[in-house]
């Protein structure tokens, strides 16, 4: 089964711009930009991040295909 993992991609200096921006914290932002939270206002500070310059990665982890060895 694979699993997909969604995160955005901003250094440091742009996640404190974003957070000055909102007036909020650099860890509110941080947990918005890795989908930690899904509220109304981290769907806010994701949108503001790719319309200025981060980028948004989607990471998917698969199985094992070379679980099953065969031996010949």
């Amino acid at each position: 089964m694979a699993e997909k993992e969604r995160f955005i991609k901003a250094d440091a200096s742009q996640q404190e711009a974003i957070a000055k921006q909102f007036f909020t914290t650099t860890r509110t932002v941080r947990s918005a930009l890795n989908f930690e939270t899904n509220s109304p206002f981290a769907k806010t500070l994701r949108a503001y991040a790719l319309n200025h310059g981060c980028k948004m990665y989607e990471v998917t982890l698969i199985d094992n295909p070379y679980e099953k060895v065969i031996t010949l």
